[in-house]
């Protein structure tokens, strides 16, 4: 029977912190805000756009968010997406595991934003069996939702959940599928131990010597 990985795509599969950064802080500035410093942004990578700003700006109206969103987007997919790259041995250990496994690449970005992101780290979107974004489903990460609707879609129980937030374990362990934890992202490995995923492994090249 076909077995089924489920990844993140920010810091677990591409490096993509500094895109991120830069896209906020542009957007900040535009609608009069001040920038937000880096550290204090990569602890909410994980989160959907809108917490992110919330968590920054808590007296933003959903509209002012909405709005921030967008032009996060925007600078993004349009001016920063150039800084975004694959970790080393990512293209090459996708491949390996694409001899055994059907791939589900899961984001709680946009679809369109997954597409730009692969195609600006020259990762082949055809690596993966099936892409998610936050935009396809009712409840992003820490739901379930995106799991379940790729074990829907491609008719298959997911074997796997490999993430680099404790936010991609939550969603795992509500799927009832085992969680693997990287280190590629922006939270330490204690942070992610007090979730108890089933591996902690450095890094996604990490996965066909343990699964």
């Amino acid at each position: 029977m076909e077995k089924l990985i489920c990844f993140d795509m920010d810091n677990t599969i591409l490096d993509s912190n500094k895109a991120h950064i830069l896209a906020y802080n542009k957007a900040f500035e535009k609608s009069g805000l001040k920038k937000v410093k880096p550290e204090k942004l990569k602890k909410l990578f994980g989160l959907i756009h809108i917490k992110i700003i919330k968590k920054n700006f808590p007296k933003l109206k959903l509209k002012e968010i909405k709005k921030i969103v967008e032009d996060h987007n925007y600078f993004m997919m349009n001016e920063t997406k150039k800084y975004i790259k694959p970790f080393e041995g990512v293209e090459s250990t996708l491949k390996k595991l694409r001899k055994k496994y059907r791939l589900a690449l899961l984001s709680n970005c946009s679809h369109k934003e997954i597409l730009v992101s692969l195609k600006a780290a020259k990762l082949d979107k055809n690596l993966f069996d099936i892409l998610i974004g936050n935009d396809e489903v009712k409840h992003p990460k820490p739901s379930p939702d995106e799991i379940i609707k790729a074990e829907h879609l491609l008719h298959l129980k997911a074997d796997y959940m490999v993430g680099d937030t404790i936010y991609d374990i939550m969603a795992g362990k509500k799927a009832g599928v085992k969680t693997i934890a990287v280190l590629t992202g922006n939270q330490s490995k204690n942070l992610l131990s007090k979730e108890k995923p089933f591996l902690i492994l450095k890094s996604v090249n990490e996965l066909p010597k343990f699964i």
